[in-house]
C-alpha cells in the first residue's frame, strides 16, 4: 500500500472511532478531537495505538481529583467523560521537523531524532499547561482564514515545538509562581467581590486568559475554584465555629443567604443547618482551604 493510500485508510479508522471529530488531515499527520466515556476516571488508552503513527494526546477535561486516590473502586454504573485533542504524526515527519534542532530536543527523543535508536513505544511529555491553553483553543475553534490546511499544519508544528523541546526551567517556574500567587490571593480574599479581578492582576493577564489558565492548570474556572474555596471554608466554620449561618455566608463572600444555602447543598448534599448538626471528624483549619 502506498503512502497516500495508507494515510487514507488510517483517516477512515480515525473517523470510525466513537466520539471522534476530524479537524485536519494530510499524508503526514491527522488532527482530531475525541470524546468518550470510561469506567475509569484516569483511562486514556481506550483506543489502541495506531501502527506507524506517533500519537500526542492532550486531555481537555482533567479527571475529578476526588477519585484520584488509590485504591479506587471501579463501579460499573459510574462513567467518566474524557475529552482529548489527538495529533497523530508519521515518525519520519516528526524526525524531519526536529532534526535541525536535535541538540535542543528533550533527552527522551534525542536518540530517535539522530537515528541512533528506534522510536520508543511510549514517551511521556510534560508541558506547562498555560503554554498550550491558547494554542488548543485556536485548534478547536479556528479563526476565519484562507486555508485551514496551512493553519492547522502551522498549529501542529507549534504544538511539537512546545512538547518536544527543552525550555529554560526559570520560565516555567515564574509562570507556576504567578499561578500560585493567584490561587493564594483567592484563598485570602474569599469575601472580596473583586477577588477574581485580583487573581487576574496577579497573573498579569486578562480575565479571559485567566479563565483559560485556570481551566487547564487546575481543571476548572477561577470562579469555580473560588466557589470551592468558599464552600470548604464555610463547611469548616459550620463544624467548628459558633457563628450563625448568615454570618458564615457573609464571611465567605455570599451576600444572599439563599444563594449560599443552594450552593452549599449542591456541594455537600445537605443544607448548612443540617450539616452543622451532623458529626464531623477533626478538620484542620488549613485543610479547609486546600484543593
Amino acid at each position: 500500500m502506498d503512502t497516500k493510500a495508507s494515510a487514507l485508510s488510517h483517516m477512515s479508522e480515525v473517523e470510525a472511532q466513537p466520539g471522534a471529530r476530524l479537524l485536519s488531515r494530510s499524508r503526514h499527520y491527522v488532527l482530531f478531537e475525541r470524546r468518550f466515556y470510561s469506567d475509569d476516571p484516569l483511562a486514556c488508552a481506550e483506543f489502541a495505538a495506531a501502527p506507524d503513527w506517533w500519537e500526542f494526546v492532550i486531555s481537555l477535561r482533567p479527571p475529578d481529583p476526588a477519585v484520584l486516590t488509590c485504591p479506587r473502586t471501579r463501579m460499573s454504573e459510574q462513567r467518566w467523560l474524557h475529552h482529548h485533542l489527538v495529533i497523530q504524526i508519521k515518525p519520519e515527519t516528526l524526525r524531519d521537523w526536529l532534526l535541525p534542532d536535535a541538540d535542543k530536543v528533550i533527552a527522551e527523543l534525542r536518540g530517535f531524532v539522530r537515528a541512533e535508536v528506534a522510536a520508543p513505544e511510549r514517551v511521556t511529555l510534560a508541558a506547562h499547561a498555560s503554554a498550550l491553553c491558547v494554542l488548543v483553543d485556536q485548534m478547536l475553534t479556528p479563526p476565519s482564514v484562507g486555508s485551514l490546511r496551512l493553519f492547522y499544519e502551522a498549529k501542529v508544528r507549534e504544538l511539537v515545538s512546545h512538547l518536544c523541546f527543552e525550555r529554560p526551567e526559570i520560565q516555567v517556574a515564574q509562570e507556576e509562581e504567578r499561578l500560585r500567587q493567584a490561587m493564594d490571593y483567592l484563598q485570602t480574599h474569599l469575601s472580596d467581590p473583586y477577588a477574581l479581578q485580583g487573581a487576574s492582576d496577579c497573573l498579569g493577564v486578562s480575565s479571559r486568559q485567566c479563565q483559560r489558565l485556570f481551566r487547564v492548570a487546575v481543571g476548572c474556572s477561577p470562579s469555580a475554584y473560588l466557589t470551592e474555596l468558599r464552600l470548604r471554608r464555610a463547611a469548616y466554620l459550620l463544624a467548628h465555629n459558633a457563628m450563625s449561618v448568615s454570618e458564615i455566608a457573609l464571611e465567605v463572600g455570599y451576600l444572599n443567604l439563599s444563594h449560599f444555602a443552594k450552593a452549599f447543598r449542591q456541594r455537600f448534599g445537605q443544607p448548612p443547618s443540617q450539616f452543622r448538626r451532623a458529626p464531623h471528624p477533626v478538620w484542620d483549619a488549613a485543610d479547609s482551604q486546600k484543593l
